[in-house]
């Protein structure tokens, strides 16, 4: 672990540059304000009165970074649920209608101009928009 940062009261606890807030830290004691360790040296604080603690080691902290992997293990996973419900969503009808890239509805203010072109014009440039994205898109 190259870097660590725990403040008690707010729930934070960063770990390199990955950070999370709200956790639940009652498992630190309970005098403990924050704790700070940049890889070789860091501090702890009390909220007591009880003069900083200047450490070279994290290890006897380790329950507040058992905390954060717990944390992160939580968010590994709601991150990846929420990749899965993404992917599900984009292979919807719906979905690749209004979004894929390749061929999509243009906005409604364009295809009020592509309307009155088309009848200022005769030209068909609007049905043929839309006629592109039903064929690219068919309702299954």
């Amino acid at each position: 672990m190259a870097t660590f940062k725990l403040i008690k009261e707010d729930g934070f606890i960063k770990v390199d540059s990955v950070s999370f807030l709200d956790l639940d830290c009652t498992s630190i004691a309970s005098n403990i304000h924050a704790i700070e360790f940049d890889g070789s040296a860091g501090h702890v604080e009390y909220n007591d009165g009880t003069a900083n603690l200047t450490i070279d080691s994290i290890s006897a902290y380790s329950v507040a970074e058992g905390v954060f992997n717990t944390a992160k293990a939580a968010n590994d996973t709601a991150v990846s649920e929420a990749a899965t419900a993404q992917t599900a969503l984009e292979a919807t009808h719906g979905w690749k209608r209004q979004f894929d890239a390749t061929t999509s509805y243009a906005t409604i203010g364009e295809q009020l101009d592509q309307q009155y072109h088309d009848a200022v014009n005769s030209t068909t440039t609007w049905k043929d928009a839309i006629t592109a994205v039903k064929v690219a898109h068919p309702k299954p």
